[in-house]
């Protein structure tokens, strides 16, 4: 029963409880988004992605290839300089919701702090591709970009992988696929920042307690899985549930893994961290106080916002003289 639930509302810092209120207030006022669920949280998000860092050049471009031939990106630089790192941002939105419009404050802030060319992957959405269409585009984009990142300026062995949400269990899942399928990644791969992801597990603690109208993450029962992104076949491969059916043993890069306190995924975090740092992996874990999912989205109110992208960045360039030491 719901009501046996925290009351997330009494959990929350006052920033976040004020971003709760907003996105209730929004939802009021547009009660056809059962609807259109997916033009109305396009428009919601309109107002979240205001503002924020000018970048000195973007660029869109259709990456060819993979499952359906093409692949749209946009690249976001921070600098003209020449030779910048890559970073590889996967948005989240359930598989089903967003692209690089959704996330275009995200990806700026992050070009901003890590000084990389971040380019986003407007994978094919689901239920019009189901998995493993998103890993396999996201694949595409990394590959290509690794072989012809200098046509683009950029330092094509220093890619970094960031998600959020879907985006980072895509992360996670893409690393993995290029390591086993393509036997490739360990030498160019610098680091992976996974904000709030989901690695495989579908029920626990957090999943209980946390989840509400807000964040719409509400679980009804052990076990469940979504079916318009996967087929229950497919729901254990090993670029799904992660946490239990790939092998995480060897060559995983440097990992920096947020989520926050009052997040249903939570314990998903918690989990992959303990599993990779029990194999004595570079890693890092941050549990953000007082915050729910998917906050990066909210850095317009929310100071933790900038706080987490910034530990990402400062991770990423720790990870990065990891790498020139070895």
């Amino acid at each position: 029963m719901l009501k046996n639930k925290y009351d997330f509302m009494q959990k929350i810092t006052p920033q976040m409880r004020a971003v709760a209120e907003k996105v209730r207030a929004w939802n009021a006022a547009h009660p056809e988004r059962v609807n259109d669920y997916r033009s109305d949280y396009l428009a919601e998000r309109k107002f979240w992605n205001e503002g924020g860092p000018v970048m000195a050049k973007v660029e869109e471009f259709d990456v060819p290839g993979g499952p359906t031939e093409k692949v749209n990106v946009r690249l976001h630089y921070p600098t003209l300089d020449k030779n910048l790192p890559i970073l590889v941002f996967i948005h989240g939105g359930g598989f089903t919701l967003g692209n690089n419009d959704t996330h275009s404050r995200v990806m700026r802030i992050l070009a901003q702090k890590t000084g990389c060319c971040v380019i986003g992957v407007n994978y094919t959405l689901a239920p019009e591709k189901k998995f493993p269409t998103q890993i396999l585009e996201s694949v595409t984009a990394i590959r290509y970009f690794h072989e012809h990142g200098a046509e683009f300026g950029l330092d094509s062995n220093d890619i970094s992988l960031a998600g959020d949400s879907g985006g980072a269990t895509l992360c996670l899942a893409s690393m993995l696929y290029l390591r086993d399928e393509y036997k490739e990644g360990k030498d160019y791969l610098t680091s992976l920042l996974l904000y709030y992801g989901s690695y495989g597990m579908r029920d626990g603690f957090s999943a209980r307690m946390w989840g509400n109208d807000v964040d719409e993450i509400i679980y009804d029962g052990a076990g469940k899985f979504n079916p318009s992104y996967i087929d229950e076949k497919d729901i254990g491969s090993p670029y799904h549930d992660m946490l239990m059916n790939a092998d995480l043993t060897y060559d995983i890069p440097p990992c920096f893994i947020c989520c926050g306190e009052c997040d249903p995924l939570l314990d998903n975090s918690t989990t992959l961290y303990e599993m990779i740092n029990d194999k004595g992996f570079t890693c890092e874990y941050k549990v953000y106080p007082g915050i729910m999912h998917a906050f990066l989205h909210y850095s317009r109110m929310l100071d933790m916002a900038y706080d987490a992208m910034q530990d990402g960045a400062d991770f990423m360039a720790r990870a990065r003289i990891i790498k020139r030491g070895k």
